[in-house]
């Protein structure tokens, strides 16, 4: 019997994804198959009429197997890339997805607006989860701001620890385990850019979301309270002691919460600019104030 080619194993994993009704089969066969050879997508193009690995079939099975159960492939490969820099990610923490490097986006081109180029001002990332934020604005960010990253959950906190080393900033940013702001109720150190992308989802809608989402990532990072703004209005009321004179904040919301998002920060009369930026369908994403 001759080997099976590379495209033979890209044709049966299509063929099984689409038996089981999973969409964008093809690619999801040659991101598995790439993935296992460890090839770019040149190699694959031009190496479809190769033999695969022997070795390499029940591997791919596998995942696809797993992926066909709802196991995101994220957490299958514990990797995800986030503002074109790799991350490690595991159940433990939400899955950082492309919408959120709008908001990192947002804070590196306003923030030196706000702030003299040599101020030593504190960035704090609430819910940091795999450390996709706060991780990516000490790459990207000034190496003279102080970053801390704070997490209720003590496995998120070693995940964006190993991250943020992972990327030559493990230095550079300090961890807290605590709910939200209460770490900073002593008001002894100013928050001068808050950032957040909190759980912002309807209880009631939990039950409702992909089985990628409900089954696999954590309900912590996700479940927002009856209308998802719980945390909204708490770390919104913690504000008034923390803030720093001037600041940046800078929360992601769900569909249909940017307005209300907005309004809150607005009626705490701390600032004096609020508007919303649109993800990529559209859709209000992210609410910005700054006091200046």
């Amino acid at each position: 019997m001759n080997p099976m080619t590379v495209r033979e194993a890209m044709q049966q994993a299509s063929r099984f994804f689409e038996s089981n009704n999973i969409i964008d089969g093809p690619f999801l066969a040659e991101y598995i198959i790439r993935h296992c050879l460890e090839w770019d997508r040149t190699a694959f193009l031009t190496r479809l009429q190769d033999p695969l690995p022997e070795d390499s079939w029940g591997k791919i099975k596998e995942i696809m197997e797993r992926r066909a159960n709802g196991e995101p492939l994220q957490y299958i490969f514990g990797e995800q890339e986030f503002y074109g820099l790799p991350f490690h990610v595991n159940p433990s923490v939400l899955i950082p997805r492309p919408e959120t490097e709008l908001l990192v986006e947002e804070a590196l081109q306003r923030i030196p607006e706000i702030f003299p180029e040599d101020q030593t001002i504190v960035v704090v990332d609430v819910g940091t989860g795999s450390g996709a934020i706060i991780v990516s604005m000490a790459v990207f960010g000034s190496p003279r701001w102080k970053y801390l990253a704070l997490d209720i959950s003590p496995d998120a906190l070693k995940t964006a620890e190993s991250n943020a080393r992972s990327n030559g900033v493990g230095q550079q940013i300090s961890f807290l385990e605590g709910d939200l702001l209460s770490p900073f109720q002593n008001g002894t150190v100013p928050i001068n850019v808050l950032l957040s992308n909190p759980p912002y989802i309807p209880s009631g809608d939990i039950a409702g979301l992909d089985t990628q989402v409900k089954d696999h990532e954590p309900l912590s990072a996700l479940d927002g309270g009856q209308d998802g703004l719980d945390l909204y209005r708490r770390m919104i009321n913690q504000l008034p002691p923390v803030i720093g004179d001037k600041a940046f904040v800078g929360f992601e919301v769900g569909m249909g919460q940017a307005e209300d998002v907005k309004a809150m920060l607005e009626d705490t009369g701390l600032f004096q600019e609020t508007y919303i930026i649109d993800d990529y369908a559209g859709i209000g994403r992210h609410v910005i104030a700054i006091r200046s």
